[in-house]
């Protein structure tokens, strides 16, 4: 007979967190005002870093973090993955194996770059994805030497 008052007291205090959460990130979209994927950009050495990556991990934070009164949510580089958006390291996994697939990305050894275990920030995660190799037999790259095949044909 306890049991189901704990399992619902845990349900309250869970949805009252996911409230106060959501009126938070919801405030501070707000403060930030409107989202300015150039000024994201500008805050990257665009010459250096590769473009499609500070690109993938805009376009994969948005998804995740959703929007908040219609518009996306205004992501700053300095962004800390658990201060700011409160992210469970395991979705920050997931975050970088999605984008690292999608670009070709080879995860293997990570552990063997920099930024590993360093990664807390946006910038940081754009900066570990870099300086990783590229895989050749991505989908992505197979596309473009089918073009270029084509283009020589």
């Amino acid at each position: 007979m306890e049991v189901p008052y704990v399992i619902g007291v845990i349900v309250i205090l869970m949805l009252i967190l996911g409230t106060f959460e959501h009126i938070r990130m919801q405030r501070l979209s707000g403060e930030r005002g409107e989202v300015d994927v150039c000024k994201y950009a500008k805050s990257f050495d665009y010459r250096s870093v590769d473009t499609k990556i500070m690109r993938e991990v805009w376009n994969e934070l948005h998804l995740w973090l959703g929007k908040y009164d219609g518009k996306a949510f205004p992501i700053k580089t300095e962004d800390k993955f658990e201060d700011t958006y409160n992210m469970d390291p395991e979705d920050l996994d997931d975050i970088y194996l999605a984008i690292a697939d999608r670009l070709g990305i080879n995860t293997e050894n990570p552990q063997k770059k920099p930024y590993f275990n360093k990664v807390t920030s946006v910038k940081n995660l754009v900066l570990f994805l870099h300086h990783q190799s590229i895989v050749r037999n991505s989908q992505q790259y197979d596309i473009s030497r089918i073009q270029q095949e084509y283009i020589r044909h």
